[in-house]
């Protein structure tokens, strides 16, 4: 899980790298953006960009504008790092596809508390969208038809799965099992990830029972529910960090 840092002061750029290396997460850093832009291209998992916003050759907000041009690129989350702080400065981001905006010097504990709500709402639930994506050979619109498909699917299990649940050791009913078998296909394509253990799990006896239905019920209605949100922050101009939903992976 990698972040990009752009940032043309290397001591600035230096502390946001080991604050994040601390959490775990790999970072890749660029002096400016067109060197970001350039960096974009060699990073295998992709989460999130911290941009500073005044640099030179290509400041933060031309670098945004560029980035939300790349069709692949388009919903990932970036925030944008300042100094000024001033009422102009926060209108001018909050007027370019951004989701927040971090004034330095920058306090680690928020630091991470945004990081992790927008790694979170990005990409637990379902294996980075880049990587599908390549995978699939699709482009972001198919991809986002296919998660829409994917949602209608998992609405249309849950009442089936809340009826048929109990503590009982009696199998679930023929259909409710050939609708998780075509769900766990679909999850597998999607590379949602918490489903695919859990059901692989459960199915290590060979059959799904009623008292199965509990946890495959937590997991579905999760996944439904970050879908959702996804598909609400794709529809927005500008997505909101505090929309995160819990990790579902």
């Amino acid at each position: 899980m990698s972040i990009l840092i752009v940032e043309d002061n290397p001591v600035n750029a230096r502390l946001l790298a080991l604050m994040l290396n601390a959490q775990g997460y790999q970072t890749v850093v660029s002096r400016n953006g067109k060197e970001g832009l350039t960096a974009m291209a060699g990073i295998a998992d992709l989460q999130l960009i911290i941009t500073d916003y005044m640099m030179p050759e290509m400041d933060g907000l031309e670098f945004i504008v560029k980035v939300r041009a790349l069709p692949a690129f388009r919903h990932l989350p970036i925030l944008v790092a300042s100094a000024h702080a001033d009422l102009e400065t926060v209108k001018r981001v909050q007027g370019i596809q951004c989701e927040g905006f971090l004034v330095k010097p920058i306090d680690k504990q928020q630091l991470i508390k945004r990081v992790e709500g927008l790694v979170r709402s990005q990409s637990v639930v379902l294996c980075s969208k880049f990587k599908t994506m390549e995978k699939l050979d699709i482009g972001l619109e198919d991809y986002d038809d296919l998660l829409n498909t994917f949602t209608t699917q998992l609405s249309a299990i849950i009442p089936i799965v809340v009826l048929e649940q109990d503590d009982s050791e009696e199998p679930i009913s023929k259909n409710l099992s050939r609708l998780l078998k075509g769900l766990a296909e679909s999850a597998v394509m999607l590379g949602a990830e918490k489903f695919i253990r859990l059901y692989s799990k459960v199915m290590e006896g060979g059959r799904l029972l009623r008292s199965h239905c509990p946890a495959l019920l937590m997991v579905i209605q999760e996944l439904e529910l970050m879908l959702l949100a996804y598909a609400r922050s794709s529809s927005n101009s500008v997505a909101k960090a505090d929309t995160a939903l819990p990790p579902l992976l």
